[in-house]
């Protein structure tokens, strides 16, 4: 019994790391557009989403920055009153994320 009670403590502790949370810091440039911007983390999976609160569609590009990692940009283009979700998965530890949102109308 005693050989468990490690693997216990150990399995107790998992849920804590997989629900540790950083920031993102996230810049929105919109030209033209009405747009605003929501972000939120999943373990190592970045979340912003993008609503466009206009009249006229977008385009935008959102590039998420951690560190040493390469930039990873997405790009979508929404409608008046779309929004839609962008991700991105980080193949290292995370501790802070910056997304850069640049938007232009259609």
């Amino acid at each position: 019994m005693s050989c468990f009670r490690p693997l216990l403590l150990l399995s107790c502790l998992f849920p804590a790391v997989a629900m540790a949370s950083y920031p993102i810091d996230v810049e929105v440039n919109a030209d033209g557009v009405t747009i605003s911007a929501t972000s939120d983390d999943v373990s190592n999976i970045a979340t912003v989403t993008v609503s466009n609160n206009g009249t006229n569609a977008a385009e935008c590009e959102a590039t998420f920055i951690s560190g040493p990692e390469r930039p990873f940009p997405r790009r979508t283009i929404l409608d008046a009153g779309e929004s839609t979700v962008l991700t991105q998965p980080f193949e290292r530890a995370v501790t802070r994320v910056r997304v850069t949102l640049n938007c232009k109308a259609k």
